[in-house]
């Protein structure tokens, strides 16, 4: 039985933390678990608990261990391989989360080992107090404490939330001009501020959101990917239709089949709601 909960920040992170979570799930060594993890606009925290799994980028065919790592803000999906028990701690950051953390580099579609980030001693021993933890609120206790002695304060960050509210609520629909009239700033302000922030333009970042809106629904039906790919045919195929296609799904059918050919692969021709799905 999956046992899955998210807990609320302590009130003086909010700013940097969406919310703390844990997975725990049985397993054995002969079982292969896969997930599609889609592309939200948010980065994030995860240390394994038990044996890790494997984060693949079906497109590049990058693969990093799942293991106690920083992951930025993802353009397309990742696919989670696990075998045995999983048992997972992290932290879901807002989309300026890596540079409140003080990492210069914003991680966008990469990964950081928390080993390289802080040292292997410190990153071993907040495993093993996490797992000496009882699941449940002691965890995201002692992972907040980790992460809040961390924390900086992120330039103009009130402007950065703005335009991420004003960008989600119209699922990534508005153009850029539109989003800056809407918290009251030019064209190059926003973007130079969201994108110091956050480490991609407030296009690009629409087009996640749109991904996630609509690609993500696709990805959350009861269907494979050449079946999600043969409801959208005759769309696709049309070049007159390609601007729509990148307008209502953040990419364009050329990246959308070649990430969809990669997951079906990693996939090994199983289904998505066989592998399953997070939005996490």
């Amino acid at each position: 039985m999956v046992a899955y909960q998210r807990f609320p920040p302590p009130v003086a992170q909010r700013d940097a933390v969406e919310h703390y979570w844990m997975v725990e799930a049985p397993g054995s060594p002969a079982e292969v678990k896969r997930e599609i993890l889609i592309p939200n606009g948010r980065p994030g925290l995860a240390v394994a608990l038990a044996e890790p799994g494997t984060r693949q980028d079906p497109l590049t065919g990058d693969r990093w261990t799942n293991d106690a790592a920083l992951f930025g803000i993802m353009t397309r999906p990742h696919v989670l391989t696990q075998t045995g028990m999983s048992s997972y701690v992290g932290a879901e950051l807002k989309p300026w989360g890596i540079a409140a953390l003080g990492l210069p580099d914003r991680l966008v579609d990469g990964v950081l080992p928390l080993a390289a980030w802080t040292d292997p001693r410190t990153t071993e021993r907040l495993a093993r107090e996490l797992a000496g933890l009882k699941f449940g609120q002691p965890r995201a206790d002692r992972l907040a404490e980790f992460v809040g002695r961390r924390l900086q304060v992120v330039r103009q960050v009130d402007l950065v939330d703005r335009a991420v509210r004003v960008i989600e609520e119209a699922r990534g629909s508005l153009p850029v001009a539109e989003v800056a009239s809407a918290v009251g700033v030019s064209y190059s302000t926003l973007y130079r501020v969201f994108a110091g922030a956050i480490g991609l333009g407030p296009k690009q970042y629409g087009e996640i959101i749109r991904y996630f809106h609509f690609v993500g629904g696709l990805l959350g039906g009861p269907a494979d990917a050449q079946a999600t790919l043969a409801a959208l045919h005759g769309y696709y195929d049309q070049a007159h239709a390609a601007r729509d296609f990148k307008r209502y799904t953040g990419v364009s059918a050329t990246s959308f089949r070649a990430v969809q050919k990669g997951i079906a692969e990693l996939m090994h021709g199983r289904s998505v709601q066989d592998g399953g799905q997070s939005l996490r």
